[in-house]
Protein backbone atom coordinates (compact mmCIF):
# COMPACT_ATOMS: atom_id res chain seq x y z
CA UNK A 1 0.00 0.00 0.00
CA UNK A 2 1.14 3.23 -0.70
CA UNK A 3 1.26 6.24 1.96
CA UNK A 4 -2.31 7.55 1.25
CA UNK A 5 -3.98 4.69 1.02
CA UNK A 6 -2.67 3.32 4.36
CA UNK A 7 -3.59 6.85 6.36
CA UNK A 8 -6.98 6.05 4.76
CA UNK A 9 -7.11 2.84 5.81
CA UNK A 10 -6.18 3.29 9.42
CA UNK A 11 -8.71 6.63 9.84
CA UNK A 12 -11.35 4.25 8.76
CA UNK A 13 -9.93 1.43 11.52
CA UNK A 14 -9.82 3.94 13.69
CA UNK A 15 -12.95 5.98 13.61
CA UNK A 16 -14.59 2.23 12.80
CA UNK A 17 -13.62 1.48 16.65
CA UNK A 18 -14.55 4.79 18.19
CA UNK A 19 -18.40 3.85 16.33
CA UNK A 20 -17.92 0.39 17.88
CA UNK A 21 -16.16 1.38 21.51
CA UNK A 22 -19.55 3.88 21.58
CA UNK A 23 -21.88 1.56 20.63
CA UNK A 24 -20.57 -1.24 23.12
CA UNK A 25 -20.54 1.32 25.99
CA UNK A 26 -23.85 2.68 25.42
CA UNK A 27 -25.67 -0.47 24.92
CA UNK A 28 -24.02 -2.72 26.76
CA UNK A 29 -24.96 -0.74 29.93
CA UNK A 30 -28.38 -0.67 29.01
CA UNK A 31 -29.20 -3.17 31.69
CA UNK A 32 -28.39 -0.56 34.48
CA UNK A 33 -31.19 2.32 33.19
CA UNK A 34 -34.32 2.29 33.71
CA UNK A 35 -36.06 0.06 30.91
CA UNK A 36 -39.15 2.50 29.26
CA UNK A 37 -39.91 -0.46 27.63
CA UNK A 38 -41.40 -2.16 30.23
CA UNK A 39 -44.26 -0.81 31.82
CA UNK A 40 -46.96 -3.31 33.84
CA UNK A 41 -50.02 -1.73 32.53
CA UNK A 42 -49.53 -1.49 28.75
CA UNK A 43 -48.59 1.69 27.44
CA UNK A 44 -46.99 4.48 29.10
CA UNK A 45 -49.64 7.29 30.28
CA UNK A 46 -49.21 10.27 27.27
CA UNK A 47 -49.78 12.77 30.00
CA UNK A 48 -48.63 13.05 33.55
CA UNK A 49 -51.26 12.42 36.17
CA UNK A 50 -53.67 11.43 33.34
CA UNK A 51 -56.27 8.77 34.84
CA UNK A 52 -55.54 5.48 32.82
CA UNK A 53 -57.13 2.85 35.26
CA UNK A 54 -59.52 0.29 33.51
CA UNK A 55 -62.00 0.36 36.31
CA UNK A 56 -62.65 2.93 38.90
CA UNK A 57 -61.41 2.86 42.76
CA UNK A 58 -63.29 3.63 46.01
CA UNK A 59 -61.68 4.25 49.15
CA UNK A 60 -62.19 1.60 51.84
CA UNK A 61 -60.73 0.55 55.24
CA UNK A 62 -60.50 -2.88 55.18
CA UNK A 63 -58.18 -5.05 57.03
CA UNK A 64 -56.30 -7.56 54.70
CA UNK A 65 -53.93 -10.51 55.54
CA UNK A 66 -51.00 -11.13 52.65
CA UNK A 67 -50.14 -14.79 52.85
CA UNK A 68 -46.06 -15.10 51.11
CA UNK A 69 -43.80 -17.14 51.58
CA UNK A 70 -42.08 -15.04 54.76
CA UNK A 71 -45.37 -15.99 56.66
CA UNK A 72 -48.43 -13.85 57.20
CA UNK A 73 -48.61 -9.75 56.92
CA UNK A 74 -51.52 -7.91 58.39
CA UNK A 75 -52.20 -4.85 56.63
CA UNK A 76 -54.92 -2.16 55.48
CA UNK A 77 -56.56 -1.68 52.13
CA UNK A 78 -57.14 2.02 51.29
CA UNK A 79 -58.59 1.89 48.13
CA UNK A 80 -59.79 -1.17 45.95
CA UNK A 81 -62.01 -1.48 42.16
CA UNK A 82 -62.60 -4.83 40.34
CA UNK A 83 -58.86 -4.21 38.84
CA UNK A 84 -56.53 -4.23 42.01
CA UNK A 85 -56.30 -2.21 45.21
CA UNK A 86 -53.95 -0.31 47.11
CA UNK A 87 -52.73 -1.74 50.15
CA UNK A 88 -51.08 0.22 53.28
CA UNK A 89 -48.07 -1.89 54.67
CA UNK A 90 -44.71 -0.93 56.26
CA UNK A 91 -42.78 -3.02 53.72
CA UNK A 92 -44.15 -3.64 50.57
CA UNK A 93 -43.71 -6.41 48.49
CA UNK A 94 -40.82 -6.77 46.08
CA UNK A 95 -42.87 -5.91 42.31
CA UNK A 96 -43.89 -8.96 40.41
CA UNK A 97 -44.23 -11.01 43.57
CA UNK A 98 -47.47 -12.80 43.41
CA UNK A 99 -49.21 -13.62 46.82
CA UNK A 100 -52.80 -14.35 48.15
CA UNK A 101 -54.40 -12.21 50.20
CA UNK A 102 -57.97 -11.98 51.75
CA UNK A 103 -59.50 -9.16 52.37
CA UNK A 104 -62.76 -8.18 55.23
CA UNK A 105 -64.89 -6.47 53.28
CA UNK A 106 -68.82 -5.45 54.35
CA UNK A 107 -70.14 -7.15 56.80
CA UNK A 108 -67.31 -8.98 57.84
CA UNK A 109 -67.26 -10.88 54.49
CA UNK A 110 -64.10 -12.12 53.45
CA UNK A 111 -63.14 -11.00 49.63
CA UNK A 112 -60.22 -13.60 48.73
CA UNK A 113 -57.89 -13.34 45.95
CA UNK A 114 -54.53 -13.85 44.55
CA UNK A 115 -52.79 -10.67 43.56
CA UNK A 116 -49.00 -9.59 42.18
CA UNK A 117 -47.10 -6.55 43.03
CA UNK A 118 -46.99 -3.98 40.20
CA UNK A 119 -45.87 -0.75 42.03
CA UNK A 120 -44.69 0.03 45.62
CA UNK A 121 -43.12 3.24 47.57
CA UNK A 122 -40.57 1.36 49.32
CA UNK A 123 -37.44 3.14 47.77
CA UNK A 124 -39.14 7.02 48.08
CA UNK A 125 -37.98 8.62 51.54
CA UNK A 126 -40.39 8.42 54.43
CA UNK A 127 -40.94 12.63 54.54
CA UNK A 128 -42.79 12.56 51.10
CA UNK A 129 -45.13 9.41 51.55
CA UNK A 130 -48.26 9.85 53.12
CA UNK A 131 -49.28 6.28 52.85
CA UNK A 132 -46.49 3.27 52.94
CA UNK A 133 -47.47 0.65 50.49
CA UNK A 134 -48.08 -0.67 47.16
CA UNK A 135 -50.56 -1.08 44.26
CA UNK A 136 -51.73 -4.78 43.17
CA UNK A 137 -53.24 -6.62 40.37
CA UNK A 138 -55.82 -8.94 40.95
CA UNK A 139 -55.25 -12.33 39.24
CA UNK A 140 -57.65 -14.35 40.19
CA UNK A 141 -60.78 -13.97 42.15
CA UNK A 142 -63.93 -15.75 42.61
CA UNK A 143 -67.76 -14.05 40.56
CA UNK A 144 -68.84 -13.88 44.26
CA UNK A 145 -65.65 -11.95 45.66
CA UNK A 146 -65.70 -9.67 42.67
CA UNK A 147 -69.73 -9.15 43.33
CA UNK A 148 -68.75 -7.93 46.96
CA UNK A 149 -66.41 -5.13 44.90
CA UNK A 150 -68.73 -4.87 42.56
CA UNK A 151 -71.91 -3.72 44.95
CA UNK A 152 -69.24 -1.05 46.26
CA UNK A 153 -69.64 0.80 43.04
CA UNK A 154 -73.37 0.16 42.81
CA UNK A 155 -74.40 1.64 46.16
CA UNK A 156 -73.35 5.07 44.32
CA UNK A 157 -75.96 4.45 41.64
Amino acid sequence: MDRETTFYFWGIVILGGAVLFYYINYFGKAGNRPSFDYYPFGKLPQKVGAENRQYPRTDVKWPVSMETSGGTIDAEVKNVSLGGAFICCKQPLPIRQVFRLTMIGPDKEPVIATAEVVWSNASVSEEKVINRGMGVRFLKMSERHLQVVRQLFQKGD
